[in-house]
């Protein structure tokens, strides 16, 4: 049976923290469209795969083809540290972009959450029991600019 209830299409500020949103980040000499065309590029050694990525018409798309080629031992970067590129990347977009700390700040103290019923490592999980490494991430972020 087909889900037919209605979706939210109403955005918030706090999306723009999502490495989906539509703010270009430029990171090893390179500029990307997306944080996520930054990271799946990143899980890649330089060819024709990356290129692809990098060129994706969307975040999605990027992401998909991510998932794709990560799995293809000729073109996975056998030293990609998902940690330390999603934080160097989250860094270069807080740093390229005045509306993301200002969101950040707007969000006081409260917690940031990736709420993503599939995503159990960058986000929350269906049930809550996930990781939300991308919150965490974003919170001491926020927690760096008020020092």
């Amino acid at each position: 049976m087909q889900d037919e209830s209605p979706i939210n299409i109403v955005e918030s500020l706090f999306a723009y923290l999502s490495p989906f949103s539509a703010h270009q980040v430029h990171v090893w000499g390179e500029t990307f469209a997306t944080v996520e065309h930054a990271y799946q590029s990143a899980r890649l050694v330089p060819g024709s795969e990356r290129e692809e990525v990098k060129n994706a018409p969307s975040p999605l798309a990027a992401w998909k083809l991510g998932v794709k080629y990560k799995r293809d031992p000729n073109v996975r970067n056998p030293v990609f540290d998902k940690d330390a590129v999603m934080e160097e990347l989250c860094r270069a977009k807080l740093a390229q972009h005045s509306d993301i700390a200002e969101i950040l700040k707007e969000s006081g103290q409260r917690g940031l959450l990736k709420i993503y019923h599939s995503d159990y490592y960058w986000g929350t999980g269906a049930d809550g029991s996930g990781e939300n490494q991308l919150g965490k991430l974003w919170m001491k972020l926020r927690s760096e600019l008020s020092q």
